[in-house]
Formats: structure tokens, C-alpha cells, sequence
């Protein structure tokens, strides 16, 4: 018997699991972590990958947006955004004249507090720093539409500054394939109009077809949208397995996040089991305070779990379900083919609450799926909505699942993802 500890927001529980009925995991090696961050990113602002070196891009007369993540993305970005910053006064970029603005997508606005926890007291302090505005018409801009209809709407400070910067982690992506490159202004500085169309155009496709690959349908209509606003440039990480920096990718935003990709995929960042387990249990890091971020364990059942096995999810979720898309507490996961029949008529609008319902959805009903939530954010009655199972005791959770199964139950754990 064999005691485990996983990640629960920003606590842990430890569980035990019998031994004889553990999946053996093949371990892969570990990409070291960066020594220096800094250092490194000023490095790869010098030499980046299919443009020219920042430097040469921007000068005292340029006005530059930097566009950076959200509290719901886990990684330290602020000695990557000290370089960047150095970088752009180094070149003759007067401070007045950047401006840092957080991607939230349609994430609710960032406080004072949250933003300076984010970027570093110094940064909130000394430079501009705004929140992106997606339900203010007069905060964005209309760029045309792509040629299969997608529309290019989205902060008007794009087309207001010279240069325009992201700054973003490369992760796997039901909906981009991977984060990063033109992710960081789509969906992170984009309309609820043009989010709403690229959501809701991804669940046409099987998700392996786009979760975890480089290069897909919706990656290409992503970067066309992006190209049409203006991406200038990008920095880009890649993480290992203990969730430490392990490359800066910078440059243009197609070229510098496909090598970003290549790299990260050389070293994975879970340990992959030698079979398909009958009960999967995983938990969730610091980095999802809703259940909307924390999908991810749903996705990994969609691959690591046989037909008809159960999920346990620790999932502290604080902040409950979806609060910007209440539409996913509204109809749960089972009843997605319903809410399919409401977007298409006009009833619903939230075609990116929508398209989420309808992945996970698909997911837990086509491969029969029992989840198990223990969860601190989310209630009993809310698990129920949504579909799952729900259990306030850990081990127990665990225990019900095994028992469920069979004796000989064959059990896959991850302690965070």
C-alpha cells in the first residue's frame, strides 16, 4: 500500500492506493530548468527565430503593447517580462510609452492585488498596466473578417501601438492544438464576437485531431485572424515536468512557437502508463481556479482511461465552475446535444461556454466516463448538475472508485497536472 500526495489547488491530500493494482509508468527524462531566466530571455530577444532581433524593431518614437497572461496561467512570467522591458528601453522606448496589458480572454478582470502578485509590485507600479475589456464595444476594433468568416474583432490598443508583444506559455490545447504564439491575442485580447466563433468552429473535430498537435485546422484559422490584427512578436516558454521554465522561445509568432512546440515535445511532461487504466486519479494544480481551467483531467481520461472507468478529480476549485460562462452549470455535461440545438437556434450566445460543455461532454457521455469530484469550491449539488459523482472524503473517493471496478482494478495517478 502505497501513500500519494496530490495537488489541490493550493493545498494537497494524500491518499493510499493498494500496490498490486498500480499501472507501471514509463518515466521519461526531465528537461532542466533554466538557471537563469532572465539572462535567457534577453538571449533569445537578440537572436530570435524568423524575424529580427527586438532591438532592431522598436525605437524612441515606437509605441509598444505587451500583452501578458492571466492569474489562471500558473507561470512565473515576471524575469521574462524584466528582460523585455530592458530590452525596449535599452532600444530607446520611452516607459510612458508601453503599455502591459493582461490577456484575459473573457476571464473576468484582474485586481490591483492580483495583477501585482502576477508581474511584481515594481512592474505594476512603474509602467501602464490595463485589464483587457471584452464587453466594452468602444474598447475594441473591427479588422475585417478572414475569408471562411471568421471575424478579427479585438482590443482597439493593437491597432493603437507600433509593436505589439505577447508573452505566453506552450501547453497542450483543446482548442489550439497548443497555447502560445497567436493564442495570446486569440482568445487573450480578442471580442467575445471572434472567441465565440473559433470555440464554437472547434467542436467539429475529434479532439485528438487538434489537442496536442502543432499544427491544425484551428491553429491555421487562428493565426489568420491574428495576422490580420498584428502580432509582432512573441515570447514563448516551454515547462518540465516539475512545472520550472525550461526554454524561451522568441520571435515570430508562428515560426518561434512551432520550434517552442518541437522542444517541449522532445521531453514530455507526463510519465506515460504501459496500459489503459480502469481508474484514473489525478489532481489539480494551483493554476485552475475554476472548474473551466481544470478540464484538464478530463482530457486526460479521454486518452488514459478504458471505456466505462471512473475519474477521480481532486479539484479545489475555489472560485466553482465556470463564473464568467454560467451556461455550463446551467446545463452539465450530459445534456450537451441539447445545448448544441439551443446555440444553433439563437437561444444561447455563449458560444465558448457552449463548445466546452460539448467537448467534455462528448467525452464522458460517448466513453461512458463515472467521475468522481472531491472539491472544496464546487457543491454536492452542482457536481450533480454538471454530471459527476461527488465524494467529500478523498480517500474514500478513491476507495469507491477501485471497489467499483473490480478488485483487480487497474489504477493510473497523476498528483498534478
Amino acid at each position: 500500500m502505497g501513500t500519494f500526495r496530490f495537488a489541490y489547488f493550493n493545498k494537497f491530500l494524500d491518499v493510499t492506493i493498494p500496490d498490486a493494482n498500480l499501472v507501471e509508468k514509463l518515466q521519461t527524462a526531465k528537461a532542466p530548468a533554466l538557471d537563469d531566466v532572465y539572462k535567457e530571455t534577453r538571449s533569445a530577444l537578440t537572436s530570435p527565430i524568423g524575424t529580427v532581433p527586438l532591438k532592431n524593431s522598436v525605437g524612441e518614437n515606437s509605441s509598444v503593447l505587451l500583452a501578458v497572461p492571466d492569474k489562471s496561467r500558473h507561470t512565473d512570467v515576471r524575469e521574462i517580462l524584466w528582460a523585455v522591458l530592458d530590452e525596449l528601453l535599452e532600444a530607446g522606448v520611452k516607459k510612458d510609452n508601453i503599455t502591459i496589458i493582461i490577456a484575459l480572454g473573457t476571464h473576468r478582470a484582474m485586481s490591483g492585488k492580483e495583477i501585482a502578485a502576477k508581474i511584481g509590485e515594481k512592474i505594476a507600479t512603474q509602467f501602464n498596466v490595463v485589464n483587457h475589456d471584452h464587453n466594452t464595444p468602444s474598447a475594441l476594433i473591427d479588422f475585417g473578417q478572414t475569408d471562411d468568416g471568421v471575424p478579427a474583432v479585438f482590443n482597439k490598443l493593437i491597432a493603437e501601438n507600433d509593436f505589439v508583444i505577447s508573452i505566453g506559455n506552450i501547453s497542450a490545447h483543446p482548442v489550439g492544438g497548443y497555447s502560445g504564439g497567436a493564442k495570446g491575442l486569440l482568445p487573450g485580447l480578442a471580442s467575445p464576437r471572434t472567441i465565440f466563433s473559433l470555440h464554437w468552429d472547434a467542436i467539429q473535430f475529434p479532439l485528438f485531431d487538434i489537442f496536442g498537435k502543432a499544427d491544425n485546422p484551428m491553429r491555421t484559422r487562428m493565426e489568420k485572424v491574428v495576422g490580420m490584427a498584428g502580432l509582432d512578436f512573441i515570447v514563448n516558454t516551454t515547462e518540465n515536468a516539475d512545472r520550472e521554465i525550461s526554454g524561451i522561445f522568441a520571435g515570430h509568432y508562428i515560426d518561434a512557437h512551432r520550434a517552442g512546440v518541437k522542444f517541449m515535445q522532445s521531453s514530455p511532461l507526463m510519465a506515460f502508463p504501459l496500459e489503459m487504466s480502469d481508474v484514473l486519479i489525478i489532481g489539480l494544480g494551483s493554476d485552475r481556479p475554476d472548474f473551466w481551467a481544470g478540464a484538464a483531467g478530463i482530457y486526460a481520461a479521454a486518452a488514459l482511461l478504458n471505456e466505462g472507468g471512473t475519474l477521480v478529480l481532486f479539484a479545489g476549485c475555489p472560485e466553482g465552475v465556470a463564473p464568467e460562462h454560467p451556461v455550463v452549470l446551467d446545463y452539465g455535461y450530459p445534456h450537451y446535444k441539447e445545448l448544441i440545438k439551443h446555440v444553433e437556434s439563437g437561444k444561447i450566445n455563449d458560444k465558448t461556454g457552449a463548445s466546452h460543455v460539448v467537448t467534455i461532454g462528448k467525452i464522458i457521455v460517448e466513453k461512458k466516463i463515472k467521475v468522481i469530484l472531491v472539491s472544496r469550491g464546487i457543491s454536492k449539488a452542482e457536481a450533480f448538475k454538471l454530471g459527476f459523482g461527488f465524494c467529500d472524503d478523498p480517500q474514500k473517493a478513491v476507495d469507491l472508485a477501485i471497489a467499483g471496478a473490480s478488485a483487480d482494478a487497474r489504477v493510473l495517478f497523476y498528483e498534478r497536472i
